[in-house]
């Protein structure tokens, strides 16, 4: 799960959300772990472990709508707010420039 917030400073508006991405892991042998840790390192990741890489031997199966939550940032989410807030994220000149 990951939280999200979108503040206008210039009108003072503010949105908060969350979205959530489920991981399901496969069964693992000790070894296994253990190769992948030794390989990847990946100590400086939330919960020691990347889907990217050799990562994703882990894992059986993946649910929810935006993988990029998983990593840190539900960029998906955070376009949906951004047009709420009227800025298109696909826009040719942005907004306020």
């Amino acid at each position: 799960m990951t939280g999200l917030a979108l503040v206008d400073t210039a009108s003072g508006r503010h949105w908060v959300t969350h979205d959530t991405y489920d991981v399901h892991f496969r069964q693992l042998s000790d070894a296994e772990i253990e190769t992948y840790v030794s390989r990847e390192r990946p100590f400086d990741s939330a919960g020691s472990f990347r889907m990217e890489g050799l990562g994703v031997a882990l894992f059986e199966r993946f649910e929810g709508s935006d993988p990029n939550t998983l990593i840190g940032l539900p960029l998906m989410r955070l376009c949906e707010l951004l047009r709420e807030a009227g800025m298109d994220p696909l826009a040719e000149t942005p907004q306020g420039s």
